[in-house]
């Protein structure tokens, strides 16, 4: 029988290429949920649900939009009967004190979630469907980017979460887990691997994780200046 799975967010970022590529395994069933089909989702069940959707807004226009977008919306989430709920969340929540809209959004959904969930706290992710960040930036050559070369980053590859889902290494954790690649890699390391002639800033960028997948399991231990070298070759 097939696994059913249920991926959010599927228009952009990472649902959107977990849902393309999860879609082509026979092994699995699975539904995409979108602003316009959330009523014919609703109603049915799931092995498992990842939930990939959030409003990643730096400039918050509309409050209640926001609130519904990624708090609301997990909320409702809940309520579909599942076996396992993972819920995709980022390694900024552990900046002191929480600054940006986006991290603290995602702590607080992060508290609606049961100890039988698994949320995957993520760095800076390289795919095909990345939305553009300062990595994409550094390899187009824009002028600047904020962030100092002495920023310390965390890269990992999609396609190191697609083959954590289709393996169903997913199913034996729970609780929180940073989906990081041992080692951070300095900025002024990644744009010299770029050879941009991109001007850096003046933000020292830098987080601290408390429980990588490298420790738990061994073929995620590589680098992040291994990831980089992986997808940009």
């Amino acid at each position: 029988m097939k696994s059913k799975i249920l991926v959010t967010g599927v228009g952009s970022g990472l649902g959107k290429f977990l849902y393309e590529n999860m879609s082509l395994n026979s092994i699995f069933e699975v539904s995409g949920l979108t602003r316009d089909n959330y009523d014919s989702i609703i109603d049915k069940s799931f092995d498992t649900i990842i939930h990939c959707a959030f409003n990643k807004e730096d400039v918050v226009t509309d409050y209640k939009k926001y609130l519904n977008d990624n708090i609301i919306l997990t909320q409702k989430l809940k309520q579909i009967p599942c076996t396992k709920f993972i819920y995709l969340s980022t390694v900024d929540v552990y900046e002191t004190p929480v600054r940006r809209t986006y991290s603290l959004f995602k702590l607080l959904a992060e508290t609606l979630l049961d100890k039988k969930d698994l949320i995957l706290r993520c760095p800076t992710m390289l795919g095909s469907t990345t939305k553009e960040n300062h990595i994409t930036r550094l390899f187009s050559n824009v002028p600047k980017i904020g962030l100092s070369p002495l920023s310390e980053v965390n890269y990992i590859l999609m396609s190191d979460l697609l083959d954590f889902f289709t393996s169903e290494d997913y199913i034996k954790y729970e609780g929180i887990i940073d989906f990081v690649s041992n080692g951070d890699v300095k900025l002024s390391t990644v744009k010299s691997y770029f050879n941009s002639n991109t001007e850096l800033g003046d933000y020292v960028y830098k987080r601290k994780f408390l429980n990588p997948i490298y420790l738990l399991d061994k073929k995620y231990n590589k680098s992040s200046l291994d990831k980089i070298k992986q997808y940009y070759g």
